[in-house]
């Protein structure tokens, strides 16, 4: 298995944060074969070869670096907090920053820090491709369902990477070269297609010829190894990933999209087939945000959260968060002067409803059904009309989020829109009724609404429905424009990020320019744009 020690920084060692990259310990240890399949009456010793132990621990450390997670004894979440809180959970506007980093010039305030924005890809290529690229060697041949399973894992891990930087060294990983070419964007995201196209392939032949078969049941705590459910999760993993190409290659994007949907496995439709890292006796490990939250107290609500939950009355609000001081919901505006810690961290501000045990969720069923709604928008085939898509994306979401009632009238509602923004501390970072960054969104479908109408009502709902997954919603903001997130009130970026228009992507790592630098400066080449956070990714055309 591999063992990733990093430690980062804590508020009281906020001036010292140039730390350790990774230290990486691999071992392996080859053991015999031990069964995997639950029906040995309708299999074959050759072809269902156990979960063997070295093969098993790559795929555990695949699954725990899709989000990064620590396990006992060292419970720090510290990488998480670089690779997904202080990036897209804070640009999607769901959560917002109470500390204050280097007197407030920071990754909140767009003063990108290098040692936070290199850690998503150190996390890829470190934590993903290389147990990846372990399991290609060994299953390919002797067990492709295992290596199928473990190729879907790895397109779910690195299209975060790439939707965070643009160019990676991704399609010839593993050639031995220690300076790596990387490849557009484009190039990447249509090896994706193919490569989610022959692990589902892969699998679906499997679960034909072996029906009841698992596959390394005793080390994947995401769906136990049920081969159908992974089916549908990379059919569902290909549709968000042809739904973020639809600006910038549209019929690619609507081939891929229904032919994922219209599979004959299909995609995720109910609330039980969550894709989430569950918690077992095998793989312990806390939230991180509960960590984030709790134990540092560096996040809590975002006043974008605060303004469509309690505007639209959302039932799903104390499902998400937990009321302050006062038994009010009071979220924090990201980009913001803080000068004391404690203004914003012990403050009237609600803290997430996240306990130690709370799964990670890589993709909700109810995202699914916004994806399919916006698909049948456009025009293409997704199994329903936009609208009937739509209001069943809405139920999935109340369903998974543990609200029995109340999605009818939700639903109904055509009167209701985001609420105005009060900062209890500093009335300079309010938003006001009519303000230009304040939504007006509706919940109710619109039959006669425009295009856009529709798709802000969808995507807004989707966005409600993935918290606390803020990569994903951040990238669909940058991809569509909604919802309205609130604009950072400091922009340190020194004119390289518009505040209009927001923060598109994380530079390059500075530990590319230093160990690669004529692959870094051919990734520059083919972003078509500066290395910083002003530059749009390829699929952000609209």
């Amino acid at each position: 298995m591999i063992m990733i020690v990093h430690k980062f920084f804590s508020p009281a060692a906020q001036a010292n944060l140039w730390v350790p990259l990774l230290l990486l310990l691999v071992t392996g240890c080859t053991k015999n074969f031990d069964r995997y399949n639950s029906n040995t009456q309708q299999s074959t010793d050759e072809m269902l070869q156990a979960d063997n132990l070295s093969t098993g621990s790559f795929f555990v450390q695949l699954e725990k670096n899709v989000f990064p997670v620590a396990q006992p004894p060292d419970f720090g979440d510290e990488v998480y907090q670089t690779v997904q809180n202080l990036a897209g959970d804070v640009y999607a506007g769901y959560m917002g920053a109470s500390n204050n980093w280097y007197s407030g010039a920071n990754n909140t305030t767009y003063a990108l820090i290098p040692q936070w924005y290199g850690q998503a890809f150190s996390r890829a290529f470190v934590g993903i491709m290389p147990a990846w690229n372990a399991i290609r060697k060994k299953a390919q041949a002797e067990t492709p369902q295992v290596y199928a399973m473990a190729t879907i894992v790895k397109v779910e891990a690195l299209h975060r990477t790439t939707d965070m930087y643009g160019p990676l060294p991704y399609l010839n990983f593993g050639n031995g070269s220690l300076q790596n070419t990387y490849d557009s964007q484009k190039d990447i995201y249509y090896r994706f297609i193919d490569e989610l196209d022959s692990a589902i392939s892969i699998l679906n032949n499997f679960a034909t010829s072996f029906p009841g078969a698992t596959a390394l049941a005793k080390y994947d705590f995401v769906y136990g190894g049920n081969v159908t459910r992974w089916i549908r999760f990379a059919n569902s993993l290909k549709l968000r990933l042809a739904m973020r190409m639809a600006y910038a290659d549209p019929s690619k994007a609507k081939t891929a999209a229904e032919s994922a949907v219209n599979h004959p496995a299909g995609v995720l439709t109910d609330a039980a087939e969550i894709a989430q890292l569950q918690h077992t006796a095998n793989l312990t490990y806390n939230h991180p945000l509960y960590i984030i939250s709790e134990n540092f107290g560096d996040i809590r609500m975002g006043a974008n959260m605060e303004s469509f939950l309690t505007g639209y009355a959302d039932p799903r609000l104390p499902r998400y968060f937990n009321p302050a001081s006062d038994g009010l919901y009071h979220g924090i505006r990201n980009g913001i002067t803080i000068t004391n810690k404690a203004d914003y961290a012990e403050g009237p501000f609600s803290k997430l409803n996240v306990s130690a045990t709370t799964p990670i969720v890589w993709m909700n069923p109810a995202e699914i059904y916004f994806l399919r709604a916006e698909g049948a928008l456009r025009g293409w085939n997704m199994g329903g009309t936009a609208q009937a898509l739509y209001e069943s994306g809405i139920r999935t979401s109340f369903a998974v989020s543990g609200v029995a009632t109340g999605a009818d009238s939700y639903i109904g509602n055509s009167t209701s829109v985001p609420a105005a923004y009060s900062d209890p501390k500093r009335t300079t970072n309010n938003i006001a009724m009519g303000s230009s960054s304040l939504s007006t969104i509706t919940v109710k479908w619109n039959a006669v609404g425009s295009f856009e109408n529709n798709l802000e009502r969808i995507v807004t709902q989707k966005w409600i429905a993935i918290f606390p997954d803020g990569q994903e919603a951040w990238s669909e903001f940058r991809r569509t424009g909604y919802p309205k997130v609130f604009p950072v009130v400091v922009n340190n970026s020194q004119g390289a990020i518009s505040t209009t228009t927001q923060i598109r992507r994380l530079p390059f790592p500075a530990t590319e320019y230093q160990t690669n630098a004529a692959g870094v400066a051919g990734a520059v080449t083919l972003l078509g744009g500066a290395d910083n956070g002003g530059t749009k990714l390829w699929w952000d055309k609209k």
